[in-house]
This record gives structure tokens, sequence and C-alpha cells, in this order.
């Protein structure tokens, strides 16, 4: 296994000390290389559990493109909001003077910021989410890169004018080592264990979708999206290796991610992007409207004709359209928007879908579409603010991370966010899963309770079970 060289090691830090002497303040050194074997992202991953509290996982649909970051080099958190603009400011001031290698960047690899945003910093924190900042994006030690069949390592590092250069290179190499050994072995996870589930508030969630209803038919608000939580109890702890292998088998269509803070874990598998940036070329999806998979190939595109012709769907899919459009419109000059919703299939369920392109402005940042975008109808509702007003009234929920902005950024101002939905806190031997439906005048409440049980299929498997 080709690892980081520690003599180049050595050569960048040093040099990043000298740079931190001569300004008068901390130099970032990232050094990234090629190697020249598989590693397996999940036991990568397992590998830095000695590091439990600051590991991240990241990877996009069909896992063609992967990130698992160990360590904490630098944190951007926040407690007072979700402070987007605020973390662009301080991610652009530490790559100002940064020591980075190889130059010619591959995206992905090399400084790269990883975590996660909350659903609403205004609604009322509870000890759910005790463990994690309202917001936490990190910049790993360790990131582990696999993007077109390539694998990069990348070594990220802040020093100081005093930092020890021969202590830390040491300490460095020893730990990108510990990792690698062995990590090309595909994880194997365990079996499942049984569990309890626990329905928290059923009844006065269902209750809470008929008052919404009821509000929407009086043309007070047009849509609200009702999340609520389901708790597992198990005799043995939760293992996130176990779960994040589990999936990238059974969801491959899916934003696979796992953020940690503390002895907690924020898990997931979401079919929605929020935005990609690539350079000019910014890309959102619209999902919203949903129906079951069939057992067969008939049944299923029944199903899917069924949900293309569904008035209520399409309206609350319109809605979704129509908002994130706009948004899109102040951030780029020119969107190209599909007539018609498609069909966006994962395992357990399927989706209307309609793909948003735009040329992103010159002035425009990935974090200001996603400031612009979050929450789109699809996750808090519309009109925004009296969606999420609506919601901090009536949902018992702390949402905390779920429903919010997950993803990653790098020092080239690419990089992609999706929505933290098919999510659970993973805490110890017990677990939260979230679920969530978009409400219209015409919804039936006891319809969009059975869509929520559809929707915590994945976790619920993943985590080795069912209902």
């Amino acid at each position: 296994m080709v690892t980081i060289q520690q003599s180049t090691i050595h050569k960048k830090i040093a040099y990043g000390v000298e740079q931190a002497k001569s300004v008068s303040h901390s130099i970032l050194v990232s050094t990234s290389t090629k190697v020249d074997l598989i590693i397996d992202p999940v036991t990568f991953y397992e590998r830095g559990k000695n590091r439990t509290g600051e590991r991240i996982f990241w990877s996009a649909p069909s896992g063609d493109f992967v990130m698992v970051g160990i360590g904490n080099a630098y944190t951007f958190e926040s407690n007072g909001g979700n402070n987007f603009g605020q973390v662009e400011k301080e991610w652009i001031e530490l790559n100002e003077f940064s020591v980075i290698e190889p130059k010619e960047r591959v995206s992905g690899v090399g400084p790269v910021i990883l975590g996660a945003f909350s659903f609403d910093p205004r609604k009322e924190k509870t000890k759910l989410w005790g463990s994690f900042p309202v917001s936490k994006m990190m910049l790993p030690q360790h990131l582990l890169t696999i993007t077109k069949n390539e694998f990069w390592l990348t070594l990220n590092v802040v020093v100081h004018g005093d930092t020890n250069v021969d202590e830390i290179v040491e300490s460095l190499s020893k730990e990108q080592k510990d990792l690698c050994k062995d990590a090309h072995i595909p994880y194997e996870a365990s079996f499942g264990k049984e569990f309890i589930i626990e329905e928290v508030s059923k009844d006065e969630w269902i209750s809470s979708v008929d008052t919404v209803a009821s509000q929407i038919r009086n043309n007070e608000i047009e849509k609200v999206v009702l999340a609520r939580e389901i708790r597992v109890k198990s005799d043995f702890p939760f293992k996130t290796e176990d779960i994040l292998n589990r999936l990238r088998k059974e969801q491959p269509s899916s934003y696979i991610f796992a953020v940690e803070s503390g002895q907690d874990c924020f898990i997931g598998a979401s079919p929605e992007r929020l935005i990609k940036k690539e350079g000019e070329e910014a890309f959102t999806t619209c999902l919203a409207g949903s129906i079951a998979r069939g057992n067969s190939e008939e049944e299923d595109d029944h199903l899917g004709n069924e949900l293309l012709q569904d008035q209520k769907n399409l309206h609350e899919h319109e809605v979704v359209v129509r908002a994130i459009r706009s948004a899109f419109e102040q951030g780029c000059d020119r969107v190209i928007v599909p007539e018609n919703p498609t069909l966006y299939k994962v395992r357990d369920i399927q989706h209307l879908y309609t793909p948003i392109i735009g040329k992103v402005k010159n002035t425009v940042s990935l974090l200001t579409l996603v400031e612009k975008l979050h929450p789109t109808p699809a996750l808090g509702g519309y009109p925004r603010e009296e969606a999420l007003r609506k919601i901090r009234e009536i949902e018992h929920l702390d949402r905390g991370l779920y429903a919010g902005p997950i993803g990653w950024l790098d020092s080239n101002g690419d990089g992609e966010f999706a929505v933290g939905i098919r999510s659970g806190l993973l805490q110890g031997k017990e677990a939260s899963l979230f679920a969530g439906c978009g409400i219209v005048g015409n919804s039936d409440s006891i319809e969009e309770y059975k869509e929520t049980q559809m929707k915590l299929r994945p976790m619920l498997s993943a985590l080795g079970g069912s209902f």
C-alpha cells in the first residue's frame, strides 16, 4: 500500500510552520497522493474507531464517489444558527495562505470540509440532539476519497509558528498507516439485532395532520411538511459500520452519510440532492410526491403511473418545483426546468422527480445557494417562513439535523449537499428514526401516517429489522 511518504509530509509541514511564523497566524497544510490498491470505505471508517466523534462518511448515488474523514484538523461549528456566510468566510480565510500539494486539483481531493446544518436553528433544542451543535463542518485530519475508480489519501493539518514538526509528522504517519492496514478487506456486517419499536406521539401527530390540512383548506397556508419520530431500543449497541454497510448494499441510488459528534451519530440514505456545484454549473432536485414500490414489475409500473396522474401528489410536487425554480433564479443566470416530472425509484419507495440545472452567477457561492434553497417546500412547506412558523408551533419533534443540508465543500468552492432524510440518530443501544410528509388540503391523516411508515423502512432495514 502506497501512503503519503513521511519525508513529503515533513517537508510540507516544515514549510507551513515557516509560513506561519512569517505571517504570524496559523497555516493549513494539505498533501494528497493517489494510492495503488483498493480501500474499502467502510473498513477505513471502522479503522478510525479510536477517533469516535470525529468521523464522517459521504457517498454519492451509485457509490462511485465516496469520502471518509477521520480525525479533526479544524472545525466550523455554531450553536447560534446555521451561519452559512460565516462558515464560508472562515473557510476562505483558512485557505488563503494554505500549503496544498498537488497543485492540480481533483474534485473531493485535498482540503475538503464535510458536515451538516440543522433543519431549523430557531426551533427549541431538546436533549435528543444534545451531542450536536446547530451546525458542524469538519476538515478531516485524514481523508479517503474514491473517485473515478481512483483512491486518494489526504492529510490535513493546521500548523502554527511553534508547531513541533517531528512530533506531528510521526503521529500523522503512524495513524495513516493504521487506518490503511488491511483496509482492502471488504467490511462484513454482523447480523441484525432484535429490537423494540416505540411510536413517539403517534396520535398527536395524526391529529396535527388533520389540523394543518384544515388550515390549508381555509387558505391559511399552501403546504406544510410534518415529521415524526420512532424510538428503537436494542439489547446491544447499534454499530455505525454495520448500518453503513447495509445502507450501501440496500440503497445504492441514495446518498449515504454518517456524521458523528460525541458518542452519537446521525446516519442515513437520502434520495434527494439539495444542490451540487461544479464550476459555473449548479444542479438541484425536486423530489416530492410518493408511492410504494410494487412486488412485481407490472405492479411497480402500475403504481408509478398512478403517481404520475395523482392530483394531490402532482400539486405537492408543483409547489416544490415553483419554489426551487424561484430560488435558483436568484443565484443563476440561466435555469433549465423540464415541463413534467418523471419517476425516481429507490428500494422501498418511488417519487415524482424534476431535475433543475442553472449557470451560477459569478458572485454566488455554493453555501449561498444552500441558504437560498433550504428548506425547500419538500422539507418545510410553502410559503417558507409561514411553514416554518407552523412547524415550530405544532410539531413536537426537535428535528436537529434531520432534513437539514448535509454534504461537502472543497477549497475551489465546489461541492454537494443532500437533504438529511431517510435518517436516524444512533445513541448507543437506542436510535431515533425520522420521517415526514407534505400536507396539503386534501391530505388524509391515516394515509400520511402509512407514508411515513414506508419512509422509515430503509433505516429500519439497515438497523436489521422491520415493522
